[in-house]
């Protein structure tokens, strides 16, 4: 630790003064992974990674930060735990409806209308609990939810979002295709004031790089440790990234070396730091009085979609929340659906088109199945959808399949 470096750092999610610091040991800086429960989250106590030297000289800390509470933990985990009371509450940005029973007690900020489009999950949950909201066969394990479910798992991964140092207007890329956890993540970022930008995983490495750098992205959301290793080595050297997390696969598929100390989380952790985080929040008196609560407004921006560049850079177009509850009410209008209707879709998941038709969806109970091109033929004859959610090549193709087959038909019962 002898030459070790001592600089002020503003922890997330906080306006306050602060006294915790970082360090960096030889050339390697420590990195914030989170601002974490297990310590003293509403607290703001803050856990942070010093690699790849361990911390044999604590005592340097207290000569540097006089007043400061820490403690080390073991050697081979190389992590010190900072301590330090904010002068001011936290703010936490919140879906008003969504969110509605975290929000102070004398219920000034709730609201029983959808203000953002997160807000549709309450409704649901309250309506259609039990049914089942969306089924996605072809990942592993195949996962089927219903809207309780939904709207639990929604909450837990904004609040691990929250958890990890994610602040409100922040971005945060979403670089995934078809999944319900790709729509956990999508309500998820948007439900706690930050801001998504989509794209798909089967874009170029350098096109995904800039629509990470020109939408200033803090951190990165992906498929799997497959498609990440795709980016990993342009990524690195090109892009900062605040955290990493992995909607599918395993930690250890990821390449080494490749992610230079940014903090990975998976899926399950990130929804596991929300959970406990949202219990303690809900139990402690002190911790929702010591919060400062704001609304998401329908006029803040939601998310950003580039498009496809096909004269240029991707262009990012800024979708507020009030762009697509509008589309939501006005699908009403046109698609007389019920709940218990099953719709099939098959188009990328964060196409404005596609999104805009399954947030519809879930707000009348139906039931949503993801497909893929390869798989539609047999899951419409196996899940026998009410709708299917396509464009018109799909629909003249199916027309064409259809006509030939009864000609197939025709044919052989005139030779019989």
């Amino acid at each position: 630790m002898l030459g070790t470096s001592i600089n002020p750092i503003k922890p997330p999610s906080s306006s306050a003064s602060w006294n915790c610091y970082y360090c960096s040991c030889e050339t390697r800086m420590a990195t914030l992974l989170s601002s974490t429960s297990s310590f003293d989250y509403y607290n703001q106590s803050l856990h942070f990674l010093f690699s790849p030297s361990k911390l044999h000289c604590p005592r340097i800390l207290v000569s540097k930060l006089p007043g400061l509470r820490f403690r080390v933990s073991s050697p081979s985990k190389s992590r010190v735990f900072c301590e330090s009371k904010t002068q001011e509450g936290q703010i936490r940005r919140c879906s008003p409806l969504l969110e509605k029973a975290s929000l102070p007690s004398n219920g000034a900020l709730a609201s029983d209308e959808w203000k953002t489009v997160p807000d549709i999950w309450r409704s649901s949950a309250e309506k259609h609990g039990d049914r089942v909201a969306v089924v996605d066969p072809y990942h592993d394990p195949p996962s089927t939810m219903t809207y309780k479910q939904l709207e639990q798992e929604i909450l837990d991964f904004t609040e691990g979002l929250r958890v990890i140092g994610v602040n409100p207007e922040e971005k945060v890329a979403l670089f995934a295709d078809n999944s319900c956890r790709w729509l956990v993540a999508d309500q998820g970022i948007m439900a706690m004031g930050a801001i998504n930008v989509v794209r798909g995983s089967r874009s170029a490495v350098e096109e995904l790089l800039h629509i990470y750098n020109h939408s200033e992205s803090v951190g990165l959301v992906v498929d799997n440790p497959e498609f990440f290793n795709r980016l990993a080595g342009t990524f690195s050297s090109k892009a900062t990234m605040r955290f990493l997390v992995l909607l599918w696969g395993e930690k250890a598929c990821l390449s080494s070396g490749e992610t230079h100390g940014v903090p990975i989380f998976s899926y399950k952790e990130i929804i596991e730091l929300g959970r406990k985080s949202r219990v303690a929040h809900i139990d402690s008196h002190d911790a929702r009085q010591g919060c400062k609560y704001e609304i998401i407004g329908s006029d803040d921006i939601a998310t950003i979609v580039y498009t496809s560049g096909t004269t240029g850079n991707p262009k990012g177009v800024m979708l507020t929340h009030k762009n697509l509850l509008h589309q939501i009410e006005n699908f009403w209008d046109v698609v007389p659906t019920e709940a218990g209707d099953r719709f099939l879709s098959m188009l990328p998941t964060w196409h404005v088109y596609e999104r805009a038709c399954e947030y519809f969806t879930f707000t009348h109970g139906s039931e949503q199945v993801y497909t893929t091109v390869r798989n539609l033929k047999d899951d419409l004859r196996h899940y026998q959808p009410q709708y299917l959610i396509s464009v018109p090549l799909v629909y003249e193709t199916l027309y064409r399949y259809v006509l030939w087959i009864s000609s197939m038909l025709i044919n052989h019962l005139q030779l019989s």
